[in-house]
This record gives structure tokens, sequence and C-alpha cells, in this order.
């Protein structure tokens, strides 16, 4: 396994950093990472082990304002500056690695932005995995609070907005040290430009869903307090495709790949993955 990392200029001059890690022997698969809202890439670090397992060469940015990469902490002028940093990322793979298909992986907030991506560039991608995708954020909110958090987060975007609860993390308490310990973690509150951005991406998906012809693994955990599985269960009944696996474990919370059974979901994708790759 080798170990690299990149950097390009994306939208309003802001730097956006990526990892890259190539298999032993030669890659059969690109796989491109989406994290989830305030964390970064190398979180992913054990997830990458499975993958690679695989012979996948993986490339996973920190989005803009996250992790390493520059901007404003966590502060977004427009959801299309996440989707088109993460097409850059593709285009940086497939040159490094062309004639190879293209996976994408996105969790929670990387979720959303993962499946928007995916629904207007189907024909570059081999498949698409969601883990815990945002995508229902509005249930039991009134709906001029919505509005009036769309107004808010257009002309104010950086105002905190809100709390999330670590703990919701994961049912392993190390986890959560580790993640109220990371310095690379937003540990403040959601600003109000990366909620308006997911509420408007959310709004368009039951209208694309059906147009989606992509083999999909959706995984959530069924207690998952920070992502509303009823978002997963909307994905699961509306998508256009036929290749549709979802999995919803009972007991699990948001980050499905670091609970204590992480081992049985990082499996499940890994079998995924081998039965379209063959």
């Amino acid at each position: 396994m080798a170990h690299t990392q990149g950097s390009f200029t994306g939208n309003h001059g802001t730097r956006i950093d990526y990892d890259i890690w190539t298999p032993d022997g030669d890659p059969v698969a690109i796989l491109v990472l989406a994290h989830g809202f305030g964390e970064h890439a190398r979180r992913y670090d054990h997830v990458v082990e499975r993958l690679l397992q695989v012979g996948l060469v993986v490339y996973a940015p920190d989005h803009r304002g996250h992790g390493r990469s520059g901007g404003k902490r966590v502060e977004l002028k427009e959801w299309s500056d996440f989707t088109d940093d993460l097409h850059r990322v593709f285009d940086i793979a497939r040159a490094a690695h062309p004639g190879l298909p293209v996976y994408l992986l996105g969790h929670s907030m990387g979720g959303a932005i993962a499946l928007d991506y995916a629904l207007d560039h189907q024909s570059d991608l081999a498949g698409l995995i969601l883990s815990g995708p945002a995508v229902d954020v509005t249930t039991g909110v009134p709906g001029v609070v919505v509005a009036l958090g769309k107004i808010i987060g257009k002309y104010v975007p950086g105002l905190p907005v809100q709390a999330l609860d670590a703990n919701l993390v994961s049912r392993d308490p190390k986890v959560v040290a580790a993640y109220n310990a990371d310095p690379l973690v937003h540990h403040g509150k959601v600003p109000a430009g990366i909620a308006r951005g997911m509420i408007v991406n959310a709004e368009t998906l039951p209208a694309r869903l059906p147009s989606l012809r992509l083999p999909l693994l959706l995984l959530h955990g069924e207690q998952d307090g920070l992502a509303n599985v009823n978002g997963s269960r909307m994905i699961a009944s509306t998508a256009g495709t036929k290749d549709l696996t979802y999995k919803e474990y009972p007991g699990l919370y948001h980050e499905v790949f670091n609970e204590p059974e992480q081992d049985q979901v990082l499996g499940d994708v890994v079998e995924w993955l081998r039965a379209h790759l063959n």
C-alpha cells in the first residue's frame, strides 16, 4: 500500500487537499470517498484499508472548510462548490488511472453530496455507496422555519444554527472520545450556509431519484440520531435502479463504519464491491 497527498485550487480560490491510497499490485477500480459534515478524510483510514484489499485505488478529499483544506471553517457559499470539488477529484483520478471503473462512496453530508453528484454524472460511474446519507433534514421542522433558514443561509452563511451531539456519532465511547479530541474535526454548530445547501438539495431528490439507474449500496444505522433513517428509506423506495441493496442495521448509530459492528458493515461493503467488480 502506498499513501500520497495532493491538492488543487477549487472555486473561489479555495485549496482542496486530498489523500490517495494505492493498493499493492495494479488497481482494478477507482473509489472516491466523500466524508461527512465537520470531519475529514483521515477518519476513514480503517475503511480504506478494507477497500484496498479489493484492489481499489482510493481518492479522498477534505471538503472545503473541512480538515486540511482551505476556506473558512465549515462555511459554504453554494452547494455546487462541494460537487464541483468532487468533480475535480474524479478528473485527477481518471487521468492517473485511465480506463478503470469508478465508484463513489459518501457518508452523511458526504452521502448527500455523493447522491447529488451521481444523479448528474451517472454515465461516469460504475456504482454508488451511501452511508447514513443526510437527505431527510426537515422532518419535524415547521415550514416557515425551513423557509427562513434558507434565506438566512443565503445571506449569512456563516451563522451557527444547529448543534450536533457527538455522543450520537457512535455507541463506542472510544470513537466519541477520539472524535471530540480530533483538532481537525469541527466541534461547533452547523452553519446556515451548509444547512441551506442540504435543505435545497434534499428538496430536489424526490423528483430526481426515479432517474437513478446506477448500482446502489445503501447503508444506515436504525438508531441514527444525526441523519434521519427515513432519508435512506425514501431513497430505497424512490430510486429507479433495479440493482439496489439496502441494509438497515438494527440498533446502530450514525457512523456505521465506526460502530462495534464495523467489521460486519465493512464486510458488506467489500462483498458488494467484489460482486460488482467481477
